[in-house]
């Protein structure tokens, strides 16, 4: 009875013993490799490491938008037991839907995020529920100190820090930066223990680029421009300021404006930057080219007498009417006074050819090339497609389609004698130390002016702010220089409305060596609709203010 109890127990132990030893020759030999690299990935890991994004400052370095460490949640759902009730806590805590965390932590993975970038209130609620398996991390998010200002130049970067706007996407390779690889070795609780930091390879952060806006001028130029968007209630609205004799942007706004802050919840509409990316008819501040073009070639003088028919005129096919009738005015007076009839007159003794070539010397139907997304060229036809009508119309800024950004560069040729400049709006690109790694300069496109027609030019525009359709531009302090348009608005069924314009003012000032240019627009503006009634007076009190400032700022 004994030794067949020895016998059973000998059996038993054998038996143990053998499933032992199959069961060790089925991890250790059979399955060596499968479980080996089980081990490897739970005890060696590689941590990605994310380089700080690059700052965008304006060109003082003040900044326009920064990096700001944020909690983040992740988990690893290997090690939670109960992901239901799991699931439950955290959908109340972060107020995501309980179903879709249930599938994050159902994933056969040993990390996935949670939820990106919550509030520290929101952090620190998630820490007190002690969740097996949810960890807290920090990431790097987008901050925008400014909120709105300047909105549409600096643009906004989305969840992974990538640029969707703005200089945040043009320049979005050069802020970005390269990510680092951190090599960990982890004990059984997956808490690291020991850094292999020679085969780690550091991040590299991006670069920062430095604007050619000036903060003080944006603000200047925003607060306007709301003053203007209110008073007349305008649709949608643009003004670029740009330093004449360089091409530099100085200041550069649309409207609607939105919170870069805020993203996510701004309509797509609003985040367009019109100043670039949207065109119009530009009715007669276009008459500056053809008055620009004319006198350049010489086949008119300041004094020459045009017949502007008190009103008006029948010609190719059309009647063409000025808003105030005039008998005789000379070629200076057409302009000042805004006479459809004595600019067509102009043109046609301008000719086509001569006159597209100017057009075209003036940059419009092409994009200018501007360091921003999203620049349109315009709406040019070819000449060869010209009816017999289009010299009635184009030469006053009808049956032609431009951006505000043409517009400005063009009127600053006259202001510069007669260059047109590259508009650019990023100065330098620098590493955090302070290296320049790019830098843009004034860039002359070509030579469009003699100094004698910008001269001749100049004595016109400031006649239409003294006596002329821009007197609401006149300032007691500084001899300004402009021209007024007020352009029917094009309906996308067919012709133009009858009650929509856009209302624009373009020029510079001083006089004589000027520091600024510049372009208001307002679209579909009421109950005034004139451009020297609605853009005028914004153009004056910009125009002084920015002025003032800037000799304040060369005084120092």
């Amino acid at each position: 009875m004994f030794r067949r109890r020895q016998y059973a127990v000998f059996i038993v132990l054998s038996a143990v013993f053998l499933s032992l030893f199959f069961r060790l020759m089925y991890l250790q030999i059979f399955n060596h490799e499968k479980f080996k690299e089980m081990a490897e990935e739970q005890h060696n890991t590689v941590y990605r490491i994310e380089p700080l994004r690059g700052m965008i400052c304006d060109r003082f370095g003040e900044p326009l938008a920064i990096n700001l460490d944020t909690p983040s949640i992740c988990a690893n759902p290997r090690s939670i037991d109960d992901k239901e009730n799991t699931a439950h806590q955290l959908s109340r805590a972060l107020d995501v839907d309980e179903e879709v965390l249930l599938e994050r932590l159902r994933r056969d993975k040993a990390f996935v995020w949670v939820k990106r970038r919550v509030a520290p209130p929101i952090a620190a609620k998630v820490k007190g529920l002690e969740l097996p398996g949810i960890y807290l991390t920090n990431e790097s998010k987008r901050y925008y100190p400014n909120d709105a200002m300047a909105a549409h130049i600096v643009g906004f970067a989305g969840l992974d820090n990538a640029g969707l706007e703005g200089i945040e996407l043009f320049y979005d390779s050069k802020l970005r930066g390269k990510p680092g690889l951190r090599y960990v070795v982890r004990d059984a609780r997956l808490k690291p223990i020991l850094f292999d930091e020679k085969s780690s390879v550091p991040a590299q952060n991006g670069f920062n680029v430095v604007l050619t806006i000036d903060s003080v001028i944006q603000y200047i130029v925003e607060k306007e421009l709301d003053a203007m968007v209110k008073k007349f209630k305008a649709k949608g609205a643009s003004i670029i300021v740009m330093e004449p004799s360089t091409g530099k942007i100085l200041a550069m706004a649309s409207y609607p404006g939105y919170d870069l802050n805020d993203s996510a919840n701004v309509r797509a509409a609003a985040k367009k930057n019109t100043a670039i990316a949207s065109v119009f008819e530009p009715g007669s501040v276009f008459k500056i080219i053809t008055a620009s073009a004319a006198l350049n070639e010489g086949i008119c003088s300041l004094d020459e007498k045009f017949d502007c028919e008190n009103g008006s005129y029948s010609i190719g096919g059309r009647i063409l009417s000025d808003y105030h009738p005039y008998g005789e005015l000379t070629f200076d007076k057409v302009i000042s006074k805004s006479s459809n009839i004595g600019t067509v007159k102009i043109a046609r003794k301008l000719g086509k050819k001569k006159f597209c070539e100017y057009i075209e010397r003036f940059g419009f139907g092409k994009i200018n090339g501007i360091d921003l997304a999203g620049e349109v060229p315009g709406i040019y036809r070819s000449p060869d497609g010209w009816t017999p009508s289009d010299m009635t119309t184009i030469p006053i800024g009808q049956g032609i389609a431009v951006t505000p950004l043409q517009l400005v560069c063009a009127v600053s040729a006259i202001a510069a004698g007669g260059n047109l400049m590259k508009p650019y709006i990023v100065d330098r690109v620098t590493t955090w130390e302070g290296g320049v790694v790019r830098s843009n300069h004034p860039l002359v496109r070509r030579r469009v002016l003699t100094n004698e027609t910008c001269r001749e030019m100049r004595s016109i525009l400031a006649d239409v702010v003294e006596t002329g359709t821009g007197r609401r531009a006149r300032s007691k302090i500084y001899v300004m220089c402009g021209k007024t348009g007020t352009a029917q608005m094009v309906n996308s069924e067919g012709g133009y409305y009858k009650n929509k314009y856009d209302a624009t003012f373009i020029g510079f000032a001083p006089k004589e060596d000027a520091r600024i240019s510049m372009i208001v627009t307002a679209r579909d503006p009421h109950p005034s609709h004139f451009g020297g009634t609605v853009a005028g007076p914004t153009f004056k009190n910009i125009a002084e203010k920015t002025l003032e400032y800037l000799e304040s700022n060369s005084n120092d």
